[in-house]
């Protein structure tokens, strides 16, 4: 099993969910958890009229399963049991978090992968580095001289008069080894509307998102898996074959 964190303040649901998408087809058994502030798939997401009232559950769409409100692994873990699954079954657990406590309580300092998610906002990037900050310093309770490789994925828009560098300037003082190359997501190439379209129709469909969007969550996919690039690509070019004759 691999723990994989997305962290950051920008919104990154729809992000991780079509990341979640690509490695369920890949063959893969994962589990998405939003431990965010505002639990926006509790919404996005529809249930069955009898779990509205739940404070905890998981559900199913477009074959990716979606923990909601749990507050820490064991909660999950009792949940699961209590349902007759087993947690280890999972090859990916995927976090989708904006808050300190839950860095903690998932333990997204020994995490296999971490993403730092933000745009060039600097109100996000602030805000962001402030989890980051935190999320170094649980590492260097037990460990005083390691450092986090963190993975960076930037929504970007064609303005150009961002500083592309701010970031990795904002972050220098903390023991951060940024992975080699940046992972770009277009912010206002018609993306925005697809996460929404998708809202409507239940589906984590890729088919409309921009030939950027879809390179960058393949680079995404492969930081995590460690699988061949093309062979992601065809994957998702399948996904897109599959959603139009369903």
């Amino acid at each position: 099993m691999k723990c994989i964190g997305f962290i950051g303040k920008v919104d990154k649901t729809d992000l991780i969910s079509y990341v979640s998408k690509v490695i369920t087809c890949m063959g893969k058994k994962v589990i998405m958890i939003d431990a965010t502030v505002d639990q926006k798939t509790r919404y996005t997401i529809p249930v069955m009229s009898e779990m509205e009232d739940q404070a905890q559950y998981i559900i199913q769409q477009d074959g990716v399963e979606i923990a909601i409100g749990f507050s820490n692994i064991l909660e999950l873990k009792k949940y699961l049991l209590s349902k007759g699954d087993d947690f280890n079954d999972y090859d990916y657990v995927i976090i989708d978090t904006d808050q300190e406590e839950m860095i903690e309580e998932y333990d997204l300092k020994d995490a296999n992968e971490n993403f730092f998610v933000s745009s060039y906002d600097k109100y996000y990037i602030h805000k962001g580095i402030d989890l980051l900050r935190c999320l170094c310093a649980l590492k260097r309770r037990t460990d005083t001289e390691s450092k986090i490789s963190v993975n960076k994925c930037v929504f970007y828009s064609d303005v150009n008069t961002a500083d592309s560098k701010y970031i990795e300037r904002l972050a220098d003082n903390l023991p951060i080894e940024w992975k080699a190359s940046q992972l770009n997501y277009p912010y206002d190439h018609g993306d925005l509307s697809v996460n929404i379209q998708n809202q409507y129709t239940n589906k984590f469909d890729v088919r409309l998102l921009s030939k950027e969007y879809k390179e960058a969550l393949a680079q995404t996919v492969q930081a995590i898996t460690e699988d061949d690039l093309k062979m992601i690509r065809k994957v998702i070019k399948n996904i897109e074959r599959v959603a139009k004759f369903s």
